[in-house]
């Protein structure tokens, strides 16, 4: 089987590339072949499992600053997915690779353009799919201050010959072949409700999780930092973890996506904290007891599968982070702060996790999700989702 992945353009955080990767990882191994239709994003430039074909870049709009989104309109809105010339540039792109390449099943993480060049073309496509990308599909109304991204990817449809959505939830996941969730039924339900959803367990890639962490000195609390691309940055944080984790009870580590903070080449030391360049998340949980996370999908899956509990610092309106923790605290295994976190306010949900069982809690839901097979059950579906394809076609 021939597959072409294409993350998001314009992608913010690593998750949408790092899902994309996970899968086609596994779908060479399992003896396809593979193709990226991308931009030059490092992590596909350095993790090549096959040809890259170029996608073009979209513009923000102007005056977009705030990397935070409160729907999956604003989101789409906030990269410059939903100009009408980007629109119209991604899909003839997207034509050109799909006649050069020639797949049998496109697979994307929320590209909105991927389900019309699909159609034009006659293949198949996937979807990675996310319960902070269904508010219109289980009865919400649409975003009113972003109207325009849902009439915009109408119009393209209908330039296009492409049957009009209702919007571009419908348009990604009521049309695609499969939608892969990687999560489990007992954190994120609602999926459920969505046609041809199955629910596959974390897309987690070995090469970044399994990275080298530096060792922490030994102390009785390990506390790991992880804050990706959010509204909260590495360098506000420094001097609030140094007081609400002094030494010599904590031992701090800080993943930090930016090669230098503040004008300091990583690794380096603050007090008793490291900063490191982008350590292994997955291999520093093994030497952790509480982290410090923005609370995305692939890091509290990570936290989880490790039996930690996440103090979540999603900054003040991110609808994916904010909806993770909610499901944390709900089932007793996080704490959520909003805006920059004080010292306080660090350390109180600190000793709350640590002191109320939330790691045994954090570790049973490990269990549900390893009960899903991650990538290799996405790449299988994919499989027995194109052979039904064909077996109906005969």
């Amino acid at each position: 089987m021939r597959i072409l992945f294409e993350p998001l353009a314009g992608a913010i955080g690593l998750g949408a590339i790092t899902r994309c990767l996970a899968l086609s990882e596994q779908a060479v191994l399992r003896g396809h072949t593979v193709a990226f239709h991308a931009q030059p994003y490092p992590l596909v430039e350095r993790h090549s499992h096959g040809p890259r074909f170029d996608a073009p870049v979209p513009t923000r709009p102007p005056g977009v600053r705030d990397p935070q989104s409160t729907s999956f309109a604003e989101a789409i809105h906030l990269r410059g997915l939903a100009e009408p010339g980007y629109l119209e540039t991604a899909i003839a792109a997207e034509l050109d690779t799909i006649d050069r390449f020639r797949p049998d099943v496109v697979v994307t993480e929320w590209q909105p353009t991927v389900p019309i060049s699909a159609h034009i073309a006659g293949v198949p496509f996937a979807a990675t799919l996310a319960t902070t990308e269904l508010a219109v599909l289980v009865g919400d109304p649409p975003d009113p201050a972003f109207r325009d991204v849902d009439a915009t990817i109408a119009s393209a449809c209908r330039d296009h010959g492409v049957p009009e959505p209702g919007s571009l939830e419908e348009l990604l996941h009521c049309t695609s072949v499969v939608n892969l969730a990687p999560t489990t039924e007992l954190l994120e339900p609602m999926l459920a409700s969505v046609p041809r959803t199955r629910y596959v367990g974390p897309l987690l890639f070995a090469p970044l999780e399994l990275t080298p962490a530096p060792e922490l000195p030994q102390s009785e609390v390990r506390v790991l930092v992880y804050v990706g691309a959010g509204a909260v940055k590495v360098r506000e944080l420094l001097p609030v973890l140094a007081k609400a984790f002094p030494a010599p009870r904590h031992s701090v580590l800080v993943a930090a996506r930016e090669s230098s903070v503040d004008g300091l080449d990583t690794p380096f030391q603050h007090e008793n904290i490291t900063v490191a360049h982008e350590p292994g998340l997955t291999r520093a949980l093994r030497d952790s007891d509480i982290v410090v996370a923005r609370g995305s999908q692939n890091a509290v899956a990570a936290c989880l599968l490790a039996g930690v509990p996440v103090i979540g610092t999603p900054g003040t309106r991110d609808s994916e982070p904010l909806f993770n923790m909610g499901v944390l605290e709900g089932h007793g295994v996080g704490r959520t702060i909003l805006g920059t976190p004080t010292a306080t306010d660090l350390a109180d949900a600190a000793d709350e996790l640590l002191n109320g069982g939330a790691a045994h809690r954090a570790a049973r839901l490990g269990d549900a999700l390893r009960r899903h097979g991650g990538a290799v059950e996405a790449v299988r579906a994919l499989e027995e989702s194109v052979a039904g394809l064909s077996s109906r076609d005969q």
